[in-house]
């Protein structure tokens, strides 16, 4: 057939312009094959943590990859039917129908997506075997073997199906829809020269200060994760905004100037506001890819290295053995499953359960403590406590409310903790207004406030935020009245079940005698056990899923940013050279006309990531709250994390600029 043998022939011989285009193809497939894999895998079962959580993740991966894979797909093939237009329209001339064009570009696709499947399957199990190397270092796994299903290959040989025959739709809309002279000159048709809209520039400015402006000034983590995507809409909208409106405004006016006049000045000037329209397209996707690989990098790996501190907060001892008070007194109560029971009893029942087991248990300390209670807080310095129902427990405005005992501070190693009567508290606040109050008010319930605690050391189970309120009672009995106040008004609200106060002892216990102490427990539901080097292990698997998909992901960002960098610096390229040849024939030197290429170019590359790293520096105190949302409050470790993610984008960025930037310099200088 024909068409067949004409379609191997033209890729044989233009693998210039089909290269790139089966490149994106095959990179496309090879990440999303490796989430594909490792969430098919049966060796994912095999892990030591964590494995359900894993394949969970890789599915989410799977689909980020769809979406984004077809958006990348989309932009190389009509990249590549914009390089072959002058092709088919001597194909045109020459007697073909577009029917027949069409099945040219039908085996074509059909061609490409063969060697997509088969190079990709190839280059996909040696990544993905590779790369579960580096995911099971990650979450501290002892298994390296990653079996592949074969269902792993069809899936994603599916999903490039659908792909292929979405670009042969668009493929065929373009030719059935172009004229044999619309196909002749498509190649070489530059952009009209853009208008500059004030009224769009202005809309630029609106949307990203907008943007800017709820990323700045989250109030709290449960507000910056509702607000995230809110803002993300705001800067993307206002990023292309920026580059199509913005951008063409201030060139205008550039033009104004007399500085303009100058060769250097003039050219430069005149070549990027020329061709802006499709410029401005171009650079917001790649500062919009960028910005999402310096943002999804900077949260999965900040969560990585702060969780190890988020456990030592949540589990302040190797060990910890919890349970739940209640305060009804039941039909039968034994001394295996007590009401209640007090700090000095647990401590006695850890101590007897050790000896029982023959294992050596040291520092026991114990707490009574209610935490992470729900509330509101009210009045003129925020004095007014009020509990808030168990449906709003994510409402922006919450505040964790916690109760504890100066005691049980004082077993934890705080100091400086004022003396209390009865019905007095102590505070601890980040909240500065509630700070100057002499009163809580309690649900109807009036506490004078006896001092301000500055300090407080990690409470066990529970995650420190930045808008917490702790009330420091002066014994048991003043703490289980302010419960069972809670309760009552909850209760009254929506009929919740009632919360618990925990009684909670702490102890060393060597890694090798935590079996027999668990066994000597037994399993007795009223006692919660748990082990800090066992919740360390959970934690880094979970932890280590969302830090592998922000590298898959970080990476593909990047990939795709590269392509379309490249396909700018082709389709630049075949543009420019025409103009500065005629600048040359004007009288232009050599000299003169490289020193405006590298100008030129160095402002369209470079933009983008300024761009990027200005959007992530707004975002940054958004993306903080939203960190402690899963524990991480330590600044240090987030500002860390983001100073190297910047530096190690930005340099993959200028090596991607000057590797693609070789292509541009040749084909302008050729």
């Amino acid at each position: 057939m024909l068409s067949f043998k004409l379609a191997i022939r033209n890729i044989k011989k233009g693998m210039k312009s089909f290269g790139p285009f089966l490149i994106a193809c095959v990179t496309m497939f090879v990440m999303l094959f490796v989430a594909a894999a490792i969430s098919l895998s049966p060796s994912v079962n095999k892990l030591p943590y964590g494995g359900d959580i894993v394949a969970q993740l890789m599915y989410f991966a799977i689909i980020i990859l769809t979406i984004f894979g077809l958006m990348i797909l989309v932009y190389s093939y009509r990249f590549l039917q914009l390089q072959r237009s002058r092709e088919f329209g001597l194909y045109n001339i020459l007697g073909f129908n577009k029917g027949n064009i069409a099945m040219v570009s039908l085996f074509e696709l059909m061609i490409s997506y063969i060697i997509t499947v088969f190079v990709g399957s190839i280059i996909g199990i040696a990544f993905s075997k590779f790369s579960f190397l580096i995911f099971v270092r990650l979450i501290g796994g002892n298994y390296f073997n990653l079996e592949i299903n074969f269902n792993a290959i069809l899936m994603v040989s599916g999903i490039f199906l659908i792909f292929f025959l979405i670009l042969m739709m668009i493929g065929t809309f373009i030719i059935w829809r172009s004229s044999s002279l619309d196909l002749l000159r498509e190649e070489s048709k530059g952009e009209k020269e853009p208008k500059g809209n004030f009224f769009f520039a202005l809309i630029a400015v609106l949307l990203l200060g907008i943007g800017y402006y709820i990323a700045i000034t989250v109030k709290n983590p449960i507000s910056a994760f509702t607000n995230f995507f809110l803002a993300v809409l705001l800067v993307i909208f206002g990023t292309y905004f920026f580059y199509i409106s913005f951008t063409v405004w201030f060139l205008k006016q550039k033009k104004k100037r007399n500085s303009y006049y100058q060769p250097h000045n003039f050219i430069t000037t005149s070549s990027m506001l020329y061709r802006m329209k499709a410029n401005a397209v171009g650079l917001g996707n790649i500062t919009i890819l960028l910005s999402m690989a310096i943002v999804t990098m900077v949260v999965t790996v900040g969560l990585y290295f702060g969780t190890a501190q988020m456990i030592r907060n949540v589990y302040p001892s190797e060990a910890q053995i919890s349970y739940y008070n209640h305060f009804y007194t039941p039909k039968e109560e034994t001394s295996e499953s007590p009401v209640r029971i007090s700090r000095q009893g647990l401590e006695q029942k850890v101590e007897k359960i050790a000896s029982d087991a023959h294992v050596k248990v040291s520092n026991l300390k114990s707490i009574l403590s209610a935490t992470g209670l729900s509330a509101e807080l009210n009045g003129s310095n925020k004095n007014q406590i009020k509990i808030r129902e168990s449906s709003n427990y994510y409402s922006s405005d919450i505040y964790f409310l916690n109760f504890i005992t100066v005691d049980s501070l004082n077993a934890l190693g705080a100091t400086q903790l004022p003396r209390l009567s009865k019905n007095e508290i102590a505070l601890y606040t980040p909240e500065k207004n509630l700070k100057t109050a002499q009163v809580v008010n309690l649900e109807g319930t009036t506490y004078p406030v006896k001092g301000l605690v500055k300090d407080i050391p990690p409470i066990p189970n529970y995650v420190h935020t930045k808008q917490e309120v702790f009330l420091i009672f002066a014994d048991e009995d003043s703490l289980d009245q302010a419960v069972e106040q809670y309760n009552t008004a909850i209760k009254k609200k929506d009929n919740s079940v009632s919360i618990l106060s925990s009684t909670e002892v702490m102890f060393s216990i060597k890694p090798e005698d935590e079996n027999k102490f668990k066994k000597g427990l037994g399993e007795n539901s009223n006692f919660d056990l748990s082990f800090r080097s066992e919740q360390m292990k959970s934690q880094k698997a979970q932890i280590g899923g969302f830090v592998f998909i922000g590298f898959i992901l970080g990476i593909s960002f990047i990939l795709g940013a590269a392509l379309i960098i490249y396909y700018k610096q082709l389709s630049e390229g075949r543009q420019d050279k025409r103009s500065f040849k005629i600048l040359q024939e004007v009288g232009f030197s050599k000299g003169e006309v490289q020193k405006t290429i590298k100008s030129q170019v160095r402002i369209l590359f470079f933009l983008p990531i300024v761009v990027s790293i200005v959007h992530f520096g707004f975002a940054y105190i958004m993306i903080s709250k939203i960190l402690e949302l899963f524990g991480i409050t330590d600044v240090t470790i987030v500002a860390m994390v983001s100073i190297i993610t910047i530096l190690i984008v930005s340099l993959l960025y200028y090596l991607i600029y000057k590797i693609t930037s070789r292509v541009y310099y040749k084909i302008v200088e050729r």
